[in-house]
């Protein structure tokens, strides 16, 4: 299983770029997004600013930006 971030233009709905989120930090990515159901982990996520930080933090990249739209998936 993957986890991406991934980040669009809020007025094109473009996606800009896309980051990968660490395998070593999938069972903190459970606590932070608060996956309590099997199967949560495999919908796609909007993301409040809390999260953002936190996934910011863990990936070394700057996502949040006031025309961004970040989202959290899981490709595989």
């Amino acid at each position: 299983m993957k986890h991406v971030v991934e980040i669009f233009d809020r007025e094109t709905e473009a996606l800009l770029f896309s980051v990968d989120v660490p395998a070593d930090r999938l069972d903190a990515l459970r606590q932070l997004m608060n996956w309590n159901q099997p199967g949560d982990e495999f919908d796609g996520y909007d993301l409040s600013q809390e999260q953002v930080k936190e996934l910011e933090q863990w990936t070394g990249r700057s996502l949040m930006g006031k025309n961004h739209i970040v989202q959290l998936v899981c490709i595989e």
